[in-house]
């Protein structure tokens, strides 16, 4: 303890009901002199014992154990306060994971939803296109009965002609693919018929065509060939395209046999008679 110019006491208390042990106080004014060993009155009454022989002297054992419990309760608040301290950064990083995993799971569901949103829209798609095949095909399909029931054979042709352009839009770039069987023949699948060399028309064949005459309407090829590519070269007539006489060449032959005095067809449709 020591004594202040106005009187006062400062100093480390203990034993008091006021006070912890060891908290730091100041006295108002005492009356008398401040004596070690002493016990002094203040003016408003409180009396305390001064330890040691002198004012400002060493403290006693007491006093000592006074400070060494003041020293424990401010390291106890100390380490309370660290405790704390840690307690909350604890929860804030706990707090900060829960928004995290709140966040990572919104994002999840977003894009689950999503994928679900691409799914149906490509199914409903598909589903749309198949749907648009299928009433072309059944229109492409009535379209050809009709055909059918009008000329069964041109039905025939335009069907094998609808199958090679499938055919052709169904293959692979670069690949190859065979169009065997899709001409314009007839029940033949054969588009053309074996070549054979040129020749002249047989006498037997020239007295048959002499007694067979053309169709009514079918042009007539007299002097005729039949070429390698399946054609047929000779000299019209009856036909209201070209002048009587003059050398064509026909397309591809598709039906008939080629012998004088018969009719035949080509790929495209026209029929000729072998005279």
């Amino acid at each position: 303890w020591k004594q202040a110019r106005d009187g006062s006491i400062t100093g480390v208390i203990s034993g008091s009901g006021a006070f912890s042990d060891g908290d730091p106080v100041t006295t108002s004014p005492i009356k008398g002199s401040a004596v070690g060993g002493t016990v002094v009155t203040t003016k408003s009454g409180s009396r305390y014992f001064l330890e040691g022989g002198k004012p400002g002297g060493a403290p006693a054992k007491a006093s000592n154990n006074a400070q060494a419990a003041a020293n424990k309760r401010v390291e106890a608040a100390a380490a309370a306060k660290k405790l704390a301290a840690e307690k909350a950064e604890n929860a804030k990083q706990q707090r900060e994971a829960a928004l995290a995993a709140k966040k990572l799971a919104t994002e999840k569901a977003k894009q689950e939803r999503e994928a679900k949103a691409a799914a149906a829209a490509a199914a409903k798609a598909e589903a749309a296109e198949k749907a648009r095949q299928e009433k072309e095909a059944k229109a492409a399909a009535a379209a050809a009965a009709k055909a059918e029931r009008a000329d069964p054979q041109k039905a025939k042709q335009g069907a094998k002609q609808q199958e090679a352009k499938k055919v052709v839009a169904q293959a692979k770039r670069g690949s190859t693919i065979s169009l065997f069987g899709f001409g314009g023949g007839g029940d033949d699948p054969s588009p053309q018929p074996a070549p054979a060399p040129a020749q002249s028309t047989p006498k037997k064949q020239q007295k048959q065509a002499s007694k067979a005459s053309a169709p009514n309407g079918v042009p007539t090829l007299s002097n005729w060939r039949l070429n390698g590519d399946g054609s047929v070269s000779g000299r019209i007539s009856g036909s209201p395209n070209f002048k009587n006489g003059e050398q064509v060449t026909t397309s591809q032959i598709a039906q008939g046999r080629i012998e004088a005095g018969a009719v035949v067809k080509t790929g495209s449709g026209s029929r000729y008679f072998l005279g």
